[in-house]
């Protein structure tokens, strides 16, 4: 017979939250990446003059407002939470999704029937701004909890924006292929670097969050070696770094880059993003009530 954790153990042990990962709150998990990938695909899209690449983080972002819908219990009620962005990051997050839909769409109605005029250059400003918000809020809301000492890190919203940036630059260069070869070269050296930053950014949150509290380093303890050890290793480190950094390091060296070679960067790069949202998020425990932290 299973036992049953008792209600008063969160008093004496580290209790795994489960608001933002289990059940309905998966879909948090899942907004989180699709606004960091959606912001990152944005702002490489326009660098690149990608305008199928805008139109995706458009509907990428649309998504992502989808998905917390569906994770709140009274989704019609959603409007409320617009009313407090001077004290919740959920709240500026709102504003900031609604805030990129909107100029991205206009935005795209300009750069298809207006091309070069100076209203598109000013909603494409406006629109990379909020696209870099939503990117980068995500981070700011998780790192805003104090009774998650793994997920209180000023590092958490900058690993959060690289990772985004790894995952919209890999959609971007999906989209590319079959296209100008320079143009994909030129996409694999900015992944390239955003791969080595990912993964020192990544190397120096954990170090430092290990040494931050006991509460943290249990967490990381729980993300490299326990029940969750393996989508760490294989979904973030393994797909989301090595893969991606190994085919990236042989199209460098290669004559002709391999479109097949790039297909799996794009799929592990893009697996590995979600995955890091989903360890943080599941790692993320409370410490107990009679610790002196």
């Amino acid at each position: 017979m299973m036992l049953q954790t008792r209600p008063y153990e969160f008093m004496v042990k580290y209790t795994q939250q489960k608001e933002w990962i289990d059940g309905r709150g998966n879909f948090i998990a899942f907004a989180f990446f699709l606004g960091g990938i959606s912001g990152g695909l944005y702002l490489a899209a326009v660098y690149f003059n990608n305008l199928l690449g805008m139109f995706i983080a458009w509907l990428l972002s649309l998504l992502m407002g989808i998905s917390y819908m569906i994770h709140l219990s009274k989704p019609f009620r959603f409007w409320r939470m617009f009313m407090k962005p001077g004290t919740s990051w959920i709240a500026r997050g709102f504003i900031f999704i609604m805030l990129f839909i909107g100029c991205t769409f206009i935005q795209l109605i300009l750069s298809y029937w207006f091309p070069g005029s100076a209203a598109e250059v000013v909603f494409k400003i406006l629109a990379g701004i909020f696209a870099f918000a939503q990117s980068i809020y995500t981070g700011f809301a998780v790192s805003y909890v104090n009774a998650i000492k793994l997920w209180n890190s000023a590092i958490l919203p900058i690993l959060f924006v690289i990772c985004g940036f790894s995952g919209g630059l890999a959609i971007l260069m999906g989209i590319s292929l079959g296209g100008s070869e320079a143009q994909i070269m030129a996409i694999e050296n900015v992944i390239r670097v955003i791969l080595v930053a990912f993964a020192v950014i990544l190397v120096v949150y954990l170090w430092n969050t290990t040494y931050s509290s006991a509460a943290a380093r249990e967490a990381v303890a729980s993300l490299m070696g326990g029940n969750i050890a393996a989508i760490f290793w294989v979904g973030v480190v393994l797909l989301g770094v090595i893969i991606p950094i190994a085919v990236s390091v042989t199209t460098y060296f290669a004559t002709e880059a391999s479109d097949a070679l790039l297909v799996m960067a794009v799929i592990t790069e893009i697996l590995g993003s979600l995955a890091l949202r989903y360890v943080i998020l599941k790692a993320g425990m409370y410490s107990p009530l009679t610790t002196t932290e």
